[in-house]
């Protein structure tokens, strides 16, 4: 099991497990997991989200998670 740690942001904190928190938490996973498992299991809509970062660095739902590994999950930016 990896144990990773996620952040969401903005309209995306309605996904967080405590329900709108913005702190960060941890969730086990299958050693297996992808980053696109991770979005299914926390049901984030593909597109609500804009960027996707591992450990400072822009990743895509195919990289293969690792224990430790720190996740941010941000949306869409709008403007106008």
């Amino acid at each position: 099991m990896n144990k990773v740690e996620i952040r969401l942001f903005a309209n995306l904190r309605k996904f967080h497990p405590s329900s709108g928190d913005s702190d960060p938490f941890t969730l086990e996973l299958d050693n297996k997991a992808n980053l696109g498992d991770l979005i299914n299991q926390l049901k984030i809509p593909r597109q609500e989200i804009g960027v996707l970062m591992i450990n400072g660095s822009w990743q895509k739902e195919s990289y293969l998670l690792q224990d430790g590994d720190r996740i941010g999950i941000f949306p869409l930016i709008g403007g106008g």
